[in-house]
């Protein structure tokens, strides 16, 4: 009954264009209202689709929603998101990607319908309706579309986050390089007048401490024992000591 089920609904995955009859107001609210991660969702495709059946179905949206034939405001855009889908599946690798993501969904589904109803049968339950596969594996789908774009985004802010700090630390040693140029600009420039300043210096004749000049002390100009001594003997008194 099982392997019944799943040969019954894998039937639907598999058809190249579902069956649907595309009306203008219907697809422009579900392509403004919804966020597609999956260009076969956009165009109604099984991942078994042709190129021809790809652009059949784009065809089909272009008489519909291309902005020369419909005047709604919402059609710009959404006809960007069909156009986007269409490029997208009509290039064979990027198509791949996609669809092994897509039979990765479809295994999952199994996998768990088939885990679901082992425990039903054990307490009884009736097994999971056939019909209801292709909506399981519809919301499998979006889940692992889902978080890998999820992944995606991660890695794009890790990425411009990498890319700030770059810049920030180029931008600092491009800084402290400006800075190191101005200080040796700086110092080239005062260098005549720090030589200049020098030779004045080596070339004085006037020795410090002397009377020509006033930069220093001026040595005592007899000897500290012939110097009289002063001593006082009581306030206002004073006596000369000789000391000899």
């Amino acid at each position: 009954m099982q392997q019944q089920e799943i040969n019954h609904a894998l039937k639907n995955p598999f058809q190249p264009i579902l069956k649907k009859v595309l009306k203008v107001d219907e697809e422009l609210e579900r392509l403004s209202s919804e966020t597609f991660y999956n260009p076969f969702d956009v165009l109604y495709l099984g991942m078994e689709a042709t190129d021809e059946d790809i652009k059949k179905m784009f065809n089909s949206f272009s008489k519909l929603l291309h902005p020369d034939k419909c005047q709604d405001p919402r059609a710009k855009d959404c006809w960007q998101i069909v156009d986007q889908a269409y490029k997208t599946l009509m290039e064979p690798e990027k198509r791949k990607v996609y669809i092994r993501i897509m039979r990765e969904a479809r295994e999952k589904t199994e996998f768990e319908r088939l885990r679901e109803n082992k425990r039903r049968e054990k307490t009884g339950v009736a097994p999971l309706p056939p019909d209801t596969f292709e909506s399981d594996f519809q919301k499998q789908c979006k889940n692992l579309f889902s978080e890998i774009e999820d992944r995606k985004q991660h890695l794009m802010r890790l990425e411009q986050s990498q890319k700030r700090y770059k810049l920030d630390e180029y931008e600092r040693r491009k800084m402290l390089e400006q800075y190191k140029i101005l200080t040796e600009e700086e110092w080239e420039k005062t260098r005549d007048d720090r030589v200049n300043k020098w030779r004045e210096f080596n070339n004085k004749k006037t020795a410090i401490g002397t009377k020509q000049s006033n930069k220093g002390i001026r040595p005592p100009t007899e000897n500290i024992e012939a110097r009289p001594y002063e001593m006082p003997t009581k306030k206002g008194d004073f006596k000369n000591i000789k000391l000899d």
